[in-house]
């Protein structure tokens, strides 16, 4: 049956043979060995008989139950070799296999991680330009983003600006302090509501019925509380307005008289203070100072006297209204000076303006 075998070999062409592996060729040569008789055997083929010679020549392996089955290759197939297979739980070795196992030299431990390869210069410059074609056609690809629509500033209305200028006037008026009465009657009132406190309407007639029925000590203790008061309120009135400058005062009364105009019902007197400015005075008001305070027009109402002093005004000529016109500009210069030491701040004049 060999040699059956052998003859078989012999009649395989040489592209056939080159796909024996060395396993096959080993076994050949371990049936052989058995038949002393064959052991000088010759295939009649010089590339069979170069595979078998080094065949036999290599060192023969028996296999035991102990040794794992080698896959074998299936480059000739044309299929690409497949993974591993699952090592099978090894049975209990002999004593011949722990024998022969302890002789061998141990097998060296791979590394489980393998440092990766340093690229080189050229690669990493090619990867590098990759990168950044990559980035620009990433750029080239994202839309543009549009630009944000421009807020339009709203148009105001007439309504609208009136009730902005009302808010900035009332910022700037400044609140006084508070007044103490000033005459015995409020004395009494107030003395009153703090004994009774409650609706100051509702104890009207009782306070009225007891401020005529004073007899004339309490009236006069009543009157001196009062012109305590009156003094006290002067006082801490002064001491209000010194606590600000005369420009916030100056703000202050512009903003009062622009309410005054605006807001019925509601009263913004003018505040008080030493250090304001006198305003200018032109011409004609001299001319009506000096003719409305000479006595010539008593008992007449002030708008028939103003009709009749602006009458004359017109009637004079120009020599006439000369010393007027000096003493204006003397006023005048005065203001610019004293709005300068003041208020710190110099007079546009019209002309000015109108440039």
């Amino acid at each position: 049956m060999i040699v059956q075998e052998c003859r078989a070999l012999t009649r395989l062409s040489a592209p056939s043979l080159q796909c024996l592996d060395k396993r096959t060729l080993t076994s050949l040569a371990f049936n052989l060995t058995r038949v002393s008789r064959l052991q000088q055997y010759s295939f009649g083929n010089q590339h069979l008989n170069a595979k078998f010679a080094s065949a036999t020549d290599t060192s023969l392996r028996f296999r035991t139950y102990a040794t794992t089955a080698v896959s074998r290759p299936k480059a000739h197939t044309g299929r690409t070799a497949s993974a591993p297979r699952k090592k099978a739980p090894a049975a209990k070795a002999t004593t011949s296999d722990t024998t022969s196992a302890a002789k061998r030299p141990a097998a060296k431990k791979s590394k489980a991680t393998s440092k990766p390869k340093s690229k080189s210069k050229s690669e990493a410059k090619g990867q590098g330009r990759a990168g950044t074609k990559a980035k620009s056609a990433k750029e080239r690809k994202k839309p543009k983003a549009k630009a944000a629509p421009k807020k339009t500033k709203k148009v105001q209305t007439p309504e609208e600006k009136e009730r902005l200028a009302i808010k900035a006037w009332k910022a700037d008026v400044l609140e006084p302090p508070k007044q103490l009465p000033t005459t015995a009657y409020t004395v009494l009132v107030q003395e009153t509501t703090k004994a009774k406190p409650g609706n100051a309407t509702s104890l009207s007639k009782e306070i009225s019925t007891r401020y005529h029925a004073l007899s004339p000590e309490e009236r006069e203790h009543y009157n001196h509380v009062a012109n305590q008061n009156l003094a006290t309120n002067a006082s801490e009135y002064r001491k209000w307005i010194q606590s600000y400058s005369p420009a916030q005062i100056a703000t202050a009364n512009s903003a009062r008289v622009a309410l005054r105009r605006r807001i019925k019902g509601k009263k913004y007197p003018k505040l008080v203070d030493e250090r304001q400015v006198t305003r200018v005075s032109n011409q004609y008001t001299m001319y009506y100072k000096e003719r409305y305070h000479s006595g010539d027009f008593k008992g007449i109402p002030v708008v028939d006297a103003a009709k009749l002093i602006s009458k004359e005004w017109h009637g004079l000529d120009a020599s006439q209204r000369k010393p007027y016109q000096q003493a204006a500009g003397e006023d005048l210069a005065r203001y610019e000076q004293e709005v300068k030491a003041v208020y710190n701040r110099d007079i546009q004049h019209k002309t000015a303006r109108a440039a």
